[in-house]
């Protein structure tokens, strides 16, 4: 996995602390975008498509599928986007760059901007559809083969817990960085199976308001690389920053005004954010104490959530980063942890599956070519394919399911396997063969001479 390829040194404070990032989604997004056209344009040119307008036809489709990839992603997972408003909705859109996107959608988005592309252009030019179709085919799996290499490096679509000691997993298990990794919801949060960072801590108690709130750690997941950390470590330091208090309550401005001033007195940094929220900052145990003293003599129904910087931190990694260096409180000495990457437990690497899946097609697509029977008929192998595939290659995700106990995705894959199915009962019966005055007339049959 590896998020960030790389990070152009410019714009840095717009782009804290190292400049613009290249991400390693985005940059297969872009290389998939510039195989198709530049491979996609010889082969149209074979059916009498120019440069220009097939380049045209792939942005239109390239376009329109990137968004309907993106908006069944939304849909199908609206619990990873709390945010509901149109302003909320739209900026979680376009960060296409953090992944997130679904094929069949964007199969449904790539076919709407063909529809799109055939009545304001194509229709105009002397192209066959079906022609086009077998020319674009291989394209699509290129398209995928090239595009799963991106969830790779992006850490999502990734597959079940694979028990290597169990069971042997084809590729070997993947273990992503776990801090950044899209599966560190799920795995942490959801299914429960495993900490967020190698370690686990000790929960806060409400009732202890003067108690120091920052990470104790209570116990160590086995094999982790958090193996250095030992149990009733205090963690004081994250990254080397102190692991600050940080205090956040939820107040109209009249009754946040008196509080802010007690907090501010008191050392704490006192951030305003939206919707009434306060996020005020507690680098020395010390000044919160004294802060918490002076808020409780100041009448107020305002309740208080406290945390630290090592929780607020992990619950919004940073993209790209992968590290964690710890200080921490040791039987009264001051221990510095030597730098770690929490890792996933072992996942099944489906992404490199499909992949490889797509490789295989796209060489049936290549030697089928001069053997099929009718236009068209490229494009019904790989949608049989790819269906097959994906229907099999689901059941190792975990993903959420519907009707029939299957996921969305094996749903889209029955469709499209039933559209297949019909769209080649379809061509054979409307579409003229190409087997038929291409083979070889059989010999006349043997006269026998006089003798």
């Amino acid at each position: 996995m590896q998020q960030v390829l790389l990070t152009i040194p410019v714009f840095k404070g717009t782009f804290p602390p190292d400049g613009i990032p290249v991400y390693g989604f985005g940059a297969m997004l872009f290389l998939t975008f510039i195989m198709v056209t530049w491979w996609g344009t010889a082969r149209a040119k074979k059916i009498g498509m120019d440069a220009p307008r097939f380049q045209d036809f792939t942005i239109w489709v390239f376009v329109s599928g990137i968004i309907g990839a993106r908006i069944l992603y939304m849909v199908q997972y609206a619990n990873q986007f709390p945010d509901q408003s149109i302003v909320g909705i739209a900026g979680a859109f376009f960060k296409i760059w953090e992944g997130g996107i679904v094929f069949y959608g964007s199969a449904l988005g790539g076919v709407i901007g063909y529809g799109l592309f055939y009545w304001f252009i194509m229709r105009r030019l002397n192209v066959s559809g079906w022609q086009l179709a077998d020319a674009v085919a291989p394209l699509l799996a290129m398209g995928l083969a090239i595009g799963r290499i991106g969830c790779y490096l992006n850490g999502c679509c990734w597959g079940q817990v694979a028990n290597e000691e169990v069971c042997p997993v084809p590729l070997g298990a993947a273990h992503f960085p776990l801090l950044p990794a899209h599966a560190r919801q799920q795995l942490v949060s959801e299914k429960f199976l495993q900490t967020s960072t190698g370690f686990a801590i000790k929960p806060r108690d409400r009732g202890l308001m003067f108690e120091d709130p920052r990470a104790i750690v209570t116990a160590v997941e086995l094999d982790s690389p958090a193996a250095n950390l030992q149990v009733g470590d205090r963690i004081v330091k994250v990254n080397g920053q102190p692991n600050a208090i940080i205090v956040e309550f939820v107040a109209p401005e009249e009754k946040a005004k008196p509080l802010v001033a007690v907090l501010e007195a008191a050392g704490a940094k006192v951030t305003p954010e939206p919707g009434g929220r306060y996020h005020a900052t507690f680098d020395d145990f010390a000044n919160y104490l004294k802060g918490r003293m002076e808020v409780e003599k100041t009448p107020s129904d305002v309740p208080f959530t406290v945390t630290d910087r090592l929780d607020e931190l992990t619950r919004e990694w940073p993209r790209g980063k992968s590290q964690l260096w710890l200080t921490v409180e040791r039987n009264g000495t001051t221990v510095d942890i030597p730098t770690f990457s929490p890792r996933t437990v072992g996942l099944y690497p489906t992404q490199l599956y499909e992949t490889i899946s797509m490789i295989l097609i796209i060489l049936l697509l290549l030697a089928f070519y001069p053997y099929r029977r009718h236009d068209g008929q490229l494009m019904v192998v790989l949608m049989l394919g790819y269906a097959v595939h994906r229907f099999i290659n689901e059941s190792l995700r975990i993903e959420p399911s519907y009707n029939g106990g299957l996921t969305l995705s094996q749903w889209g894959s029955v469709i499209v396997f039933g559209a297949a199915v019909l769209m080649e009962a379809y061509l054979w019966r409307t579409t003229p063969s190409r087997w038929k005055g291409t083979l070889p007339e059989p010999p006349p049959p043997a006269v026998s001479q006089p003798s």
